[in-house]
């Protein structure tokens, strides 16, 4: 898990700027807007808080399963995760500049993501639990079209392929390529995670299997949306270099990110590591020797 976080983190900081300094461009940090910048965000992050809460406990209600009851520790871990992918995120807006904040510089503006990403994740998590628990949903996105699976190793280089020319080209050419450098987050931990020999979010489509890539798009919008709406409502500012749909399937991606880095964070309460897989084990049945007379 750790080397694999470690090489996700590595490639999201060092790509763009290097991109950045092989095309010879000089870089422009995104200029603050006018508005509250803590307040706002405050307020949008408990407003997330509050429906997570609300929905874990209506899960509960229903299936007698909860997150925040049973799994306790691995939501702690999941906000921890969700701050360190927000600020990511941010870190790679300083050079697309797909939205602009009131935040005076590049680190107000990655620690303001940060705060956000603390209840995000754990947030779609949330809602994905409870969607999963709606029986006309998961019968709706079951048992349908089976997408061709290539091999592990050729599908892992792909993806790489696809998230390296996103977070290279795509901060060069930021306006023709925004739709894949936004996807390239998603796009190399899934690489990752085949690399590793792991399940991704989309694993289950060779199987017809498109509940998690549903339920993780619909628990972005869902949570993303709400956390737009009540940091506007608490009067913050924000600039969006985005049409509705735009939104919309960035949304959907971030839900996928998330559901897929909660994955890796939930391979600790996954019984055993995959080291005890090919740790060598006794023979199952003793044998016992005679000794000689």
């Amino acid at each position: 898990m750790r080397n694999r976080l470690t090489a996700f983190v590595v490639a999201l900081l060092l790509l763009p700027p290097l991109a950045v300094s092989l095309s010879g461009q000089e870089w422009d940090a995104p200029a603050p807007i006018a508005g509250a910048v803590w307040l706002p965000a405050l307020g949008s992050t408990l407003a997330v808080l509050a429906f997570g809460i609300l929905l874990d406990t209506l899960t509960f209600h229903r299936t007698g399963h909860s997150l925040l009851r049973s799994q306790r520790s691995y939501l702690l871990w999941s906000g921890a995760a969700g701050a360190v992918a927000c600020l990511l995120l941010a870190y790679l807006n300083l050079f697309a500049g797909a939205w602009f904040t009131p935040a005076a510089s590049g680190t107000q503006a990655l620690l303001l993501a940060a705060l956000c990403g603390t209840a995000l994740l754990p947030a779609v998590s949330v809602t994905r639990l409870w969607l999963a628990g709606l029986p006309g949903l998961v019968r709706l996105s079951t048992r349908r079209l089976a997408l061709p699976a290539l091999p592990a190793e050729a599908a892992a280089i792909t993806l790489s392929l696809a998230a390296m020319t996103g977070l290279l080209g795509g901060t060069i050419w930021i306006e023709q390529l925004s739709w894949l450098f936004w996807l390239s987050p998603l796009l190399l931990l899934a690489a990752l995670q085949l690399l590793w020999h792991e399940n991704t979010v989309f694993s289950g489509l060779a199987q017809g299997d498109w509940s998690r890539v549903l339920l993780g798009t619909v628990s972005g919008i869902v949570v993303g949306g709400i956390a737009l709406a009540t940091y506007r409502l608490s009067g913050g500012a924000i600039y969006l270099a985005a049409d509705t749909w735009q939104l919309i399937a960035g949304l959907a991606v971030f839900g996928l990110l998330c559901l897929q880095i909660g994955d890796i964070v939930a391979e600790n309460w996954r019984g055993k590591k995959r080291a005890d897989v090919f740790r060598k084990k006794p023979f199952p049945i003793p044998v016992v020797t005679k000794k000689d007379q």
